[in-house]
This record gives structure tokens, sequence and C-alpha cells, in this order.
């Protein structure tokens, strides 16, 4: 396709199999509840993107993080150290005088976010559908990471779906890709091949509902057999007409059902519940820490719990066969957020 939205304004739903290119949601006919057009003041107001690229491994685990709504922009990065406890983290809203620049291709172009002595940039090569990231703290290199998704072939999910009375939502996400480059940690360099580290990668833009919940759980990494397995489960966004449940087994894709979470809402810490409808899939996930941003009373409300550690339980794939999880590493989350007024 030439462009994600036509000449008549609207968006196509479904699953695509080709890159997209750039989501040019200046051009969508917005309109109301009611059906109302909307114009280019509420079209900027109401647009929303987030871009989360993650590493696991058997010792650290790694989460950047770009969020953009209401024309605000805000960053983070944490680096977690599993056999220490030991986090390092970092987050921060763009400001007047920082650097705020990012795509809306998914597969091309670049984002460079720097603020608070942070600075992230994300850098896409669409000839190889390779990414990369480089994350520095007080001008010292973190993070230096890279995968791709063209050689082995991956089947990257690629899907937009309706959203609320008008609205859409897109997402292009992947997980358990062999992540390569180096990270910096206490004085230390570490290969990420040589650790055994994973990538997970999740764009996500569109016109969500004003007020947005969701639950997701993602894991990447490889199990006891030699597997290379991706999960990513989720509720509350993409599930109308479609779903962006998936597993990911060695680069194949295969569809995951409808998913149920079951935790305490009183200490998201304690063990986590995931199954799904058809029973195929019953995984425990056991916190080891978080990310965690709350403010009950601004203006726009929000309560983000981005945790993370490790999956164990067991998936039945199309095919019949039993993969059993084993300390397989990931993340689990809940959001809620007022995007807009």
């Amino acid at each position: 396709m030439n462009t994600f939205i036509g000449p008549e304004k609207n968006v196509t739903f479904g699953h695509f199999n080709e890159p997209i290119g750039p989501v040019n949601y200046q051009d969508f006919a917005l309109r109301n509840a009611v059906r109302d057009r909307l114009g280019a003041n509420e079209i900027e107001k109401q647009f929303v993107h987030f871009h989360f690229l993650g590493l696991a491994s058997q010792q650290f685990i790694a989460g950047c993080s770009l969020s953009y709504a209401n024309q605000s922009t805000t960053v983070f990065f944490y680096l977690f150290d599993r056999k220490t406890g030991e986090i390092l983290k970092r987050g921060c809203r763009i400001g007047e005088n920082d650097i705020g620049n990012f795509s809306l291709n998914p597969d091309d172009g670049s984002t460079h976010l720097q603020g608070r002595a942070l600075d992230v940039r994300f850098t896409f090569d669409p000839a190889h559908l390779k990414k990369e990231i480089e994350v520095s703290l007080d001008d010292i290199k973190v993070l230096h990471m890279t995968f791709q998704e063209k050689t082995p072939d991956f089947e990257t999910l690629r899907l937009c779906t309706p959203t609320g009375p008008s609205g859409w939502t897109y997402c292009q996400k992947v997980a358990g890709l062999q992540a390569e480059g180096e990270l910096f940690h206490n004085g230390q360099r570490y290969d990420l091949r040589e650790i055994g580290a994973y990538a997970h990668h999740d764009f996500t833009a569109g016109f969500l509902r004003q007020d947005t919940f969701w639950n997701w759980a993602c894991l990447t990494g490889q199990d006891d057999a030699g597997n290379v397995l991706g999960l990513n489960l989720s509720n509350g966004v993409n599930e109308t007409g479609f779903s962006e449940n998936v597993i990911w087994l060695n680069g194949k894709r295969e569809n995951a059902g409808l998913i149920s979470f079951d935790y305490d809402l009183d200490d998201l810490s304690k063990p986590w519940k995931i199954s799904s409808e058809s029973g195929r899939l019953n995984l425990t996930f056991r916190s080891e820490g978080q990310y965690a941003a709350q403010n009950k009373s601004c203006p726009l409300p929000f309560d983000f719990h981005q945790l993370f550690g490790s999956f164990e339980g067991t998936l039945r794939l199309e095919s019949g066969d039993i993969i059993r999880i084993n300390d397989i590493p990931g993340f689990c989350e809940r959001q809620y957020a007022v995007w807009w007024k």
C-alpha cells in the first residue's frame, strides 16, 4: 500500500503482511461519538503513539519507552540485574529545550529523544527490517542493541483494529528475536549474544479510547529444548474483530486466542495467572521488580506498572505439541491512562 491512510481518509482493518510505511494520521477523517467530523486541532490532540523496546536474558532485563499523547512526549529507560536485584532507571517529559524527534514509520527512519541527561536513539533500516537502539545516561553509553526480522524470516505482527466509536489502533510487534550488541553495567561490558539476550519491540499508534486500560504480557527467550519463543498477550485494546495475541516459535507466528489475567490488585508483585479461553495456554508470571508511574490527581490521571520477571507453565500449539515454559524472562503490565481532555 502507498499510504497507510488512503485518499478516502480511512484505514484498513486486519493483519498486514508487508511494512505499512509511515502512519499518516493527520489524513484520517476523525469523528466524534455521534459521527461529526473533527478538525485538525482535535486530530493532533487525540492522536496517541507509544513505542517500547526491551531485552531479556538470564541476567539482565531492560526496557525503553517513548509515549506521545496530547502533543506531549515522555521517555523512560531501565536496566535490571536479576542476579543482584539492582535497577538503573531514568525517565522524563521532553521539554522545550530537549530533543524530541520521532519517526512514525515502524520500519524506517529514526527517533531521537534527549532530556534529563537521558539520550535515546532508535534507528530503523528498512532493507533488512533491522532495528537499533542506543541509550546513554549522563553521556555514558549503557546499551547498544540491534535485531532484525529479515534473516531468517520472522513473521512480524502488523495489525489494525477499530477502537471506540470512530478510532483505530495500529500495533506492530515482535518477540523472540536474537539481540546483538552490548550493554555496560558497573564498569563491565556484556555481549548481548553471549549472555543469551532476546529482544521485544512494540510500535503502537492511533486514536485510542480517551481513557484506555490494558493488561499485557510478553516473554522473549529460549526454552529448555532450544526453541526460540516469543509471546505477546493482551486484553483491553486490540480485541475488536481481530486479536494481537500471538505465539512465535522460531519466528513462526500463530494465534493465541482470547486471554485473561488474574492478579492481586492490592499487590501487583504477587504471582500473575495468565490463561487462554481455549485452555491452550496456562502461565504463571513471577515479578522480580517493576518500573511504575502514577498520578491520581492530575488533569490526565495515569496508573502505569510494568513488571519484569519470569514465566513458567505450558502452551499447546495448533499442531497439538506442548511447549513447556521454565524460567523464561519477560514482562507483565497493567496500564490505565486518560490521554486527552
